[in-house]
This record gives structure tokens, sequence and C-alpha cells, in this order.
């Protein structure tokens, strides 16, 4: 068998072992989850990251062509409105020019004057409204127009851009940049139904010259015209400044849409560079966690292992140096001899998980102390109990022989002889008995019988005795008890009862024997009126060779040896014995039985 220092050894390293696999097992999931939720959350970080910077470009590629939209709007603005007197003059002059070129001279002179002399419509500071030459003259105008020397004016040459510019004017005219004069820009709605036109701005996708994808800006720009065809700003009569021109606004189909589209396929390349850029850098994070897992495993099976060595080297001292108090009661235990059971080491000296051992070998001990008093005691006892009996023998023999006796004192002399070698037999078969019973060698043998007809016949035998003394002897049963038990035992234990309840008895006393049976099982009492006894023989009487009278030795029929038969007796039939007495009171014997 192993030692307790290997099995120690054993079971620590082996929960140690379990207690490390368990410990890195959670802290690698611990840590491999943290770093993972890490991962996640500094690639949402870059995927954010990456989702402002493109709307940022976005943003700035949109801002850039509004710009340059509203830039060429402005100039338009201008070019179309003269502002000071003389390009209000030459803007007649184009206009006269214009619709004389398209209408005729005469045509022109006529409906010009039947305008300005039939028809006109004074105003406050002079001049006259003619709408429908106005019209038709700013018609003419505009078709003449030309849209390259407006883009040039709203660019400069060192900050050319690779833009592609249309205007959508008044009168359905369109003019283009020429790197447009192969293509053309329309518009994503119908200018002719109202509840369809832009508001102010949009953005689109279109295909631009050669099938290259762009990005366009439609800018709506109002273009309100002057009235006072004609007639220039004169000072009222009555003094002050000038009346200013009146305006129309426009109706909606006269919108001037201004488009501005550039190509985004660099734009597009650069969105691209930065999600490609993000994914990189998601999997730079991806491995560095990987690489960042392995590294903690590595140093958790690192740790782990050093430690399991460690406490392997150390637990051989840590477990020697544990087992010395165990070492100590050990050697204590080896001084315990049969002249001195005293054990030489204290309880408090010991650990507190030793306290139960050194209490259960010290009770140990004073139980083979005890025991061994009670051998040598007993062993003095039978000596004393065979020494009375074997010198009334030998004196009663010596007697007869130092002179002649008659044949009747011969005949006497052998009575007395055969009565006390009796009793020399009574006495060494209950020595023998008890050295049965401690050897085990006295077996039960259980049968169910009728403890009530048993009670009877050990009444019948002792019933003359107790008459003999002068005593009153009544027996009382609840009717037949079956019960298994063994007879032979259980008739030498009421006889024995019965036999010390006469014995101890006054004369003209009482001994009764009483039977009962309960859910637990069968009940004797045996009650008499005797001698009693105090507290302390109570306590003792049944033990070998105790007797509560000494002076009652009589040959060995009162060796202190039948209570304790009747003790062994009842706890092999596994009942119960108890007694209730009190000095000159009589004594009360009570016997248990189980059912079964």
């Amino acid at each position: 068998m192993r030692s307790t220092r290997s099995r120690l050894i054993v079971s620590f390293l082996t929960l140690l072992g379990f207690g490390l696999g368990v410990v890195v097992v959670l802290a690698d999931r611990v840590v491999t989850q943290a770093l993972n939720q890490k991962e996640q959350t500094a690639s949402e970080a870059v995927d954010l990251r990456t989702i402002e910077r493109v709307r940022s470009e976005e943003g700035k590629f949109d801002r850039e062509l509004f710009t340059h939209a509203r830039h060429i709007g402005r100039i338009a603005r201008r070019e179309y409105l003269p502002q000071s007197d003389a390009e209000r003059r030459r803007f007649d002059f184009h206009l006269w020019t214009s619709y004389l070129s398209a209408s005729g001279p005469t045509a022109s002179l006529w409906a010009v004057g039947w305008h300005s002399a039939v028809a006109p419509q004074p105003r406050r500071g002079g001049g006259t409204n003619a709408p429908s030459l106005y019209w038709s003259l700013i018609r003419s105008y505009f078709s003449n127009l030309r849209l390259d020397e407006l883009y040039l004016k709203a660019i400069d040459d060192e900050d050319r851009l690779p833009d592609f510019v249309q205007i959508n004017g008044i009168f359905g005219t369109v003019r283009r940049s020429e790197n447009l004069i192969s293509a053309s820009l329309t518009l994503p709605f119908d200018r002719s139904r109202l509840d369809k036109v832009l508001e102010d701005w949009a953005y689109d996708e279109v295909k631009l010259p050669a099938g290259v994808d762009g990005r366009r800006v439609i800018l709506k720009t109002p273009l309100p015209i002057q009235t006072n065809f004609g007639r220039y700003p004169q000072p009222p009569r009555g003094g002050g400044p000038p009346e200013p021109p009146r305006t129309i606004p426009p109706d909606p189909s006269q919108y001037v849409y201004i488009h501005v589209a550039r190509p985004s396929e660099e734009f597009h390349q650069q969105i691209a560079g930065f999600r490609l850029q993000a994914t990189e850098e998601k999997s730079y994070l991806q491995v560095a966690t990987r690489r960042s897992i392995r590294w903690i495993r590595l140093t958790l099976g690192l740790i782990a292992t050093v430690t399991f060595f460690a406490c392997l080297l150390g637990s051989s001292w840590l477990i020697r140096h544990g087992l010395t108090p165990i070492n100590r009661l050990s050697e204590a235990v080896s001084r315990v001899s049969e002249k001195d059971f005293r054990l030489a080491i204290g309880r408090d000296e010991l650990t507190t998980e030793l306290h139960p051992i050194h209490t259960r070998i010290t009770e140990t001990l004073d139980q083979l102390r005890m025991a061994f008093d009670r051998e040598k005691q007993a062993v003095a006892d039978i000596s004393h109990e065979l020494r009375t009996p074997v010198s009334a023998l030998l004196a009663t023999i010596d007697v007869s022989l130092r002179k002649p006796r008659t044949a009747e004192s011969y005949l006497q002399t052998l009575r007395d002889c055969r009565a006390i070698s009796k009793q020399l037999g009574q006495l060494v078969e209950k020595v023998m008995t008890l050295a049965y019973l401690d050897a085990g060698q006295t077996k039960v043998s259980t049968v169910a019988v009728d403890v009530t007809a048993i009670a009877t016949s050990c009444a019948a035998v002792i019933r003359p005795l107790a008459e003999a003394h002068g005593l009153e002897f009544e027996v009382k049963a609840d009717g037949p008890i079956r019960v298994q038990t063994d007879p032979d035992k259980l008739r030498e234990v009421l006889t024995n009862l019965l036999h010390n309840a006469v014995e101890y008895n006054h004369t003209g006393g009482r001994v009764e024997l009483n039977v009962s049976a309960d859910s637990a099982g069968v009940r004797f009492r045996i009650n008499d009126t005797g001698i009693g006894m105090t507290h302390d023989v109570r306590d003792r009487i049944f033990e070998r060779f105790y007797r509560a009278d000494p002076s009652r030795t009589a040959t060995g029929v009162h060796a202190g040896l039948g209570l304790a038969i009747v003790k062994e007796y009842v706890d092999r039939l596994g009942g119960s014995i108890s007694v209730e007495s009190e000095p000159g009171a009589g004594s009360s014997f009570c016997v248990r039985l189980p059912a079964a």
C-alpha cells in the first residue's frame, strides 16, 4: 500500500492540475472574449471613420460642383441683365438689331411705332411698356448669346477644371461647353409641368461623353426681366432720385438651369482607396488580435506549467512539514505500555484536525487501562472465589482424616465435599461462559417463541426457592406473546434476575414478574421488596466480579458474575436492561427485547 505522503502528494498534484486547468480555460475564454470585443469595437470605429471620410469627400465633391454652378449662375445673371446705361443701350441695340434681322426693318419700325404710339402704356416717370415686342427681342438676343465666353469668365486659365457645363436658358435655348459639343445633358423633369419643376438644386449620376461616369448638379436660377424697354430712369418732375426699373418675375418655364458635371472616376477611386484602407486596418486588427490571443495562451500555459512543477518540487517538503504533528502523535502512542497508558502529548500541542484523533486514542487507552484493571481484578477475584471453596474442601477432608470416623461421619464429609465441588463447578461454568462471550464463540439462535411460556417456566423453577425464604411470588402476563429471540439465553436472563430478587429480599417480602408487549417489542419487569441499592451500586451493578455486599461471598454463588452475564446476553439479543432502586425500598429490573 502506498504511503500517506505519496497519496497526499498525488492528490494534491491532481487537484492542483485540475484547478490550474480550470483557471487557464476560464482565463483564456475571458481574455479571448475581451480581445474579440475590442477588435469588433475597433472595426466598427474604422467603419464609422471610413463612412465619415466618404461622406466628407462626397460633400467636398458636391460643394465644388455647387460652387462652380453658382459662380456660373452669378456671371450669367450679370451678362443677361445690363446694369449701367451704356450696357442697357447696347442691350437695346442688340435687341433691335436681332428683331429687325428676324422680321425685317419695315415690320420692326411699324410694330415699334404702333406699340409706342397706338398702344402706349404710360408709366410714372415716363417710358412705354411693350411686352410682346420685348419678349420677341429677348428671345432673339439670347438665341445668339455664346456660352463659351460666359464659361471662360467663370474660371481662371490656371484653374480650369475638366467640368462639363450646360445652360438651359429661357425660350428653350441650350448652351454647352466645348467638351459637351458631341453630347447633351437632359433635365430629369419636364419644364412644362409646374409640379415637377426642380425647387433649387439637385444632384444625380450621369453618363458623360465616351461613356464616362460622372456626377452632376443642376442649379435653378431665376432671371428677372426689366419692363421699361426703350426708356431709362429719369428723375421725377417733382425732384428726387430716379425711379428704379420695374421687373416682372418670370414664370417657372423661364428659369435658367445650369448643369455642371464632373467625371467621378477619380472620386470613386479615392472612395475605393478609403474602403481598401479600412479593410487593411480591420485585417491588421484581426491579425493583431489573433497574435495577442496566442501570446496570452502561451503565457497562461507557461505560468501553469511553472506553477505545477514548482508545487511538485515543494509538495514533498510541505506535506512532510504538515505531517509533523502526526509523527509526534505516533511517537507518543509508541511510548504507551501495559504499565503506563498515559499519552505523552497534550491535546493542545496538536493541530485542530488531530484533536478528535487524540481524544479517541485517549479514550481507547483509558478503556484498555480499565480492561487491564478489570482483568487483574478478575484474576484476583477468581483466585479469591476459588480459594474459599478449595480451602473449605481441604479443611473438611483434613478434619475427616485426623482420626477415625464412623461411616456416618465419612458419609456426611462426602456430602459436604460434593456440595463444595458443585459450587466450584458453578463458578467455573460462569467464568467459562464469560470467556466464551468475550471470544465470540457464543452464537445466538433466534426462533419464534412464546415468551409468556418461558417466563412461566422460569417462575416455576424459582417459586420453591421463594417460598422457602417466606416470599410471595406472582407472575402477570398479557397473554401469549410471540417474539423472535433465543429461548435459552432469555431463560438464563430471567432465571438469574429472579434468583437475585429472591436472594436479596427480606422474609415476608414480595417478588413480581410482569410480561407485557407494545409496538416496540416485549418488556419483562422484575420487582422485589429487597434491600435495594445506592446510586453508586446501580452504576456498577453489571460489572464483572462486582458485589454490592462483599461480605456475602458465600462460596461462589455470589461472585459478581451473574448480572454481567445477564447484560451480555441482553446485548446479544438486541435488547436493553435498566434498573431502578432505592436503599431499603427494593429494586426493579426492566428488560426490553425487540419484536424481531
